[in-house]
């Protein structure tokens, strides 16, 4: 029986996502893995008994920030085309913001481009719901908000 998200990904790519050769498998798997093993902490801090307590997208972590300039000039991570790369990436990002509807996403103008664009997708309102999707799509473009700078006199 198949299980965890990533495999089923992976699975589906394989199948239908025309991951049919070596360097294919490899592009996508690449993502999968980073989403289940970098994304998804930043996205979800826990405490020891898996409780979400917060979400590290308040911040800048780096990932996020190097998330951001590759989106630069792509509209999805493998170029033009949605894979199942984006089905994980997006997927937590989009989940980030569902729970935490008041995250500052328009700091990484690239990312929220993407996110709206994924939450924008048919596939996306009949898997989550419509008015869901709409909502998700509509935070993401919301003003970025000016970041306060905790540092006394910005120096420290």
């Amino acid at each position: 029986q198949l299980f965890e998200s990533g495999a089923i990904l992976l699975y589906l790519a394989q199948k239908y996502g025309g991951c049919d050769s070596p360097e294919a498998l490899a592009a996508v798997s690449k993502w999968v893995v980073w989403a289940n093993a970098a994304l998804d902490p930043i996205v979800f801090i826990e405490n020891e008994n898996g409780q979400v307590l917060d979400t590290g997208l308040r911040g800048r972590p780096k990932k996020i920030e190097r998330l951001e300039s590759i989106l630069a000039d792509r509209k999805w991570l493998l170029g033009d085309d949605f894979s199942v790369a984006d089905v994980a990436v997006a997927s937590y990002l989009l989940y980030g913001l569902l729970f935490f509807q008041d995250l500052n996403i328009g700091k990484w103008p690239n990312i929220a481009r993407y996110m709206a664009v994924a939450a924008e997708r048919p596939a996306y309102a009949r898997a989550f719901g419509p008015k869901t999707a709409q909502m998700l799509a509509e935070l993401c473009k919301r003003q970025p908000v000016a970041e306060k700078d905790d540092k006394l006199f910005g120096l420290f």
